[in-house]
């Protein structure tokens, strides 16, 4: 007898009937949080597999659609602006029924074969601007949560592989896509943004050159206000200057550090 609900298994025999087998979508969805870069994961209804979202592509519908659909599905996320950033195909990418503890959740046959059948990835990322918005996992999941990039947290498959891709992509697209827009809040002071840039790039910076990097760009104005009542000088907080900062993207511009 299958573990799981009608519901589930109904949902499975659908996606099956009208998706192009052994190709699927993988999706890495940031954001910065307590000063800490972090993504989304989800946990198989039953089993204790955690995945970052996805699914397959329907025969009539575009990868990029296909993307945004299963997106919203797993997770009720929408509007966002998704970066492909890769293909991940090996030949042995492939869930095993037995060391995966596949086998033990009772999916129909059919199921079970067509998950556990090699798939090739199609990848992209997304940054989420509102770092409280509620993430609601799908029926087929029991949990989902945020886990921070550092503790590399243990994931299905090529998962684990596919977020550290991700965090290479989103540190070379940091001279080239608007991603600050999406990361930081509307007033920041410059250490939060240094965090910011520390987590993408996974190493440290050296403060005195960053801030002299940064108030040099011109995309930061002051808003003559300081975070915090501390007796020791407060930092102030800034903004970002929108054109300023969309212009220098388009720039050769050299932060140094």
């Amino acid at each position: 007898m299958t573990k799981f609900t009608e519901e589930n298994i109904d949902t499975w025999e659908n996606t099956i009937r009208i998706s192009i087998p052994q190709l699927s979508i993988n999706t890495v969805i940031f954001r910065f949080h307590n000063m800490k870069l972090q993504y989304v994961a989800m946990k198989l209804v039953h089993g204790n597999l955690w995945f970052i979202p996805g699914g397959y592509v329907c025969q009539d519908e575009c990868v990029a659609e296909a993307a945004r659909r299963n997106l919203f599905e797993q997770t009720q996320i929408h509007d966002l602006v998704l970066n492909e950033f890769g293909t991940f195909g090996a030949s042995d990418r492939r869930m095993n029924a037995k060391s995966d503890g596949i086998e033990q959740l009772e999916m129909p046959e059919d199921v079970l074969e067509w998950i556990t059948n090699r798939f090739v990835s199609i990848a992209y990322y997304s940054v989420i601007t509102d770092t409280n918005a509620p993430i609601t996992a799908s029926s087929l999941y029991s949990d989902a949560k945020w886990l921070n990039i550092e503790d590399n947290y243990p994931l299905a498959m090529d998962h684990s592989m596919i977020v550290a891709e991700a965090r290479k992509a989103l540190a070379k697209d940091l001279l080239s896509k608007p991603l600050l827009l999406s990361f930081m809040p509307e007033e920041f002071t410059i250490p939060e943004l240094q965090k910011l840039y520390e987590a993408i790039l996974g190493r440290s910076i050296d403060r005195g050159n960053f801030r002299k990097r940064m108030l040099k760009s011109g995309f930061l104005i002051k808003t003559g206000l300081v975070k915090g009542n501390s007796r020791q000088r407060p930092p102030e907080l800034y903004h970002l200057h929108k054109d300023n900062y969309i212009n220098s993207l388009t720039e050769d511009v050299k932060l140094g550090f």
